[in-house]
């Protein structure tokens, strides 16, 4: 099950692990996925089937 994360004050959600702005500090979490500002990184990465959730 892939974990949501965003930095706290942020909007934009991210699930990949290997993505460059993945949050590791100071930040919400969720199980479920966002419907909404999902990060264009991890979509792309996830696309590409590269992303490490």
């Amino acid at each position: 099950m892939a974990t949501y994360r965003k930095k706290k004050g942020s909007d934009t959600w991210h699930w990949c692990r290997n993505c460059s702005r993945w949050p590791t500090s100071d930040y919400e979490e969720r199980t479920s996925r966002p419907s909404y500002d999902l990060c264009n990184e991890c979509k792309a990465k996830e696309k590409e089937n590269t992303c490490r959730s």
